[in-house]
């Protein structure tokens, strides 16, 4: 990760695109007073900052004083993602594993201590809240996010653990580094990880990572379920080994393409 105290490093701009990611992040429009509270600096800058955003036009105010993207930001969401070649062979396989199934399936790469979907298949709403392209979600009590985590190095694992906050979001959610950390052990021993409502209660999934040629987890896909349509068990005997399959045939048909890599996370790691 680039040095924040370097020359080279502009407050400013960081700045800039912390707003922005933090209305991107906002269920409903924002004010500048949440801003100020949420990045813990003046609403002076604040101002400043999402005046020059809704110059850009990436961020417009509506009539009560609040903040939102406008479709401008989609653009560059939509760039980011297409400029990564495998997406297009990925979602084949989602799709695929879908159709086998009939059950959400879901691709998504690590960013810091966060997964982001970049590929999906939705057959059904599980969640209460909506998952588009672009959706983060922490990596402790998601599947992909314990399938990506537990195939780094481990000094990776460790500098993404260093300062995380371990949220408890459900009555199952893992609290403590040293049970996240034997959780990693164990997924990497079976080849998936699982979330048995980790995330959301009335949720489970399963997920396993596509490896590079190096053997380090460069992307995970995983399949959601509703508890009540299916325990525990059947996911892992059932569904578990259809999940693999499919990360291994991401896999073989991107080292076919010459994709078998993933150099920028691993220089941005």
């Amino acid at each position: 990760m680039p040095d924040q105290h370097s020359k080279y490093y502009l407050q400013s701009l960081a700045k800039g695109l912390r707003v922005l990611q933090i209305i991107a992040q906002s269920p409903s429009s924002i004010s500048i007073s949440e801003l100020t509270s949420k990045l813990e600096t003046n609403s002076a800058t604040i101002t400043r900052c999402c005046y020059t955003l809704a110059s850009l036009g990436y961020v417009t105010k509506d009539s009560r004083k609040r903040w939102r993207l406008t479709p401008k930001v989609l653009a560059l969401g939509y760039a980011a993602v297409s400029s990564l070649g495998w997406r297009q062979t990925a979602q084949h396989y989602l799709e695929k594993l879908s159709d086998e199934t009939g059950e959400t399936t879901n691709l998504s790469v690590l960013e810091g201590s966060e997964i982001i979907y970049i590929c999906r298949v939705n057959t059904r709403r599980i969640l209460p809240y909506d998952i588009r392209l672009g959706t983060t979600l922490p990596v402790h009590c998601t599947s992909m996010g314990k399938a990506l985590l537990a195939h780094r190095p481990m000094e990776k694992i460790l500098a993404v653990l260093k300062t995380f906050n371990f949220v408890s979001l459900t009555h199952t959610t893992i609290t403590s580094k040293d049970n996240f950390l034997q959780e990693l052990d164990s997924v990497r021993k079976k080849g998936y990880a699982v979330n048995d409502e980790e995330l959301s209660v009335g949720l489970r999934s399963v997920a396993a990572p596509i490896l590079d040629s190096q053997g380090w987890s460069m992307a995970a896909i995983n399949l959601a379920v509703s508890t009540a349509r299916m325990d525990l068990q059947q996911l892992e005997a059932q569904i578990a080994p259809m999940v693999m399959q499919t990360a291994r045939e991401v896999e073989s048909a991107m080292l076919y393409l010459g994709k078998g890599e993933l150099h920028e996370t691993r220089e941005n790691d």
